[in-house]
């Protein structure tokens, strides 16, 4: 599962260097700006984090809590930046909304509210890749991963169909991004098994 999540991580910061680098060009006021794709990522990044990677740090989280607890504070936290990141990403949807059907918004505006979501992201991940994650690694025994395993797959969120569309659009947008020349080439898939 920690292996998951890493791989998570990973792709969101891929999405999260072509946001910025669309922030740069938003912020010198060039004309490289692509809301529709900046849009995309982000409606992608809050359907997939909700939906998907967030319930599986939850799980562990709550395993972790009933296993393990030592700080308090931790899933707390955890909890609250989960929260206030899709409040972010359904502010900045919204907004990239906004401009695309042409309504009126400051473009330092959105920057602000851009950076504030990408720094945020990585402060996240961050803090879970090394403070979090470590401590699972170091407390769970291999029966609790296969508890957790055996959890996850046999959830109500393991739906095959909707794991395949999220895996088809990640596929497209990386796409999408390669032709646009932020990378030079297609990462592999989410893997949301």
């Amino acid at each position: 599962m920690l292996s998951l999540i890493t791989k998570d991580h990973e792709q969101v910061e891929l999405l999260l260097n072509v946001l910025t680098e669309q922030l740069a060009e938003l912020e010198s006021e060039q004309q490289g700006v692509n809301f529709k794709l900046m849009d995309d990522i982000v409606h992608y990044l809050r359907n997939y984090i909700d939906r998907y990677h967030h319930p599986k740090e939850d799980l562990i989280y709550s395993y972790y809590l009933e296993h393990y607890v030592e700080d308090a504070e931790m899933p707390n936290r955890l909890a609250s930046e989960h929260q206030s990141l899709n409040f972010l990403s359904r502010e900045l949807s919204h907004s990239l909304n906004m401009i695309q059907l042409d309504s009126i918004m400051p473009f330092d505006a959105l920057a602000i509210q851009l950076r504030g979501f990408v720094d945020k992201q990585r402060a996240h991940i961050q803090y879970e890749t090394n403070v979090v994650m470590p401590l699972m690694a170091e407390k769970f025994t291999p029966d609790d991963w296969c508890h957790i395993e055996h959890l996850w797959k046999n959830g109500d969120l393991q739906d095959a169909q909707a794991i395949a569309v999220f895996n088809d659009a990640y596929e497209q947008l990386t796409q999408r991004i390669v032709t646009a020349g932020f990378i030079g080439e297609a990462k592999e898939d989410l893997c949301l098994v």
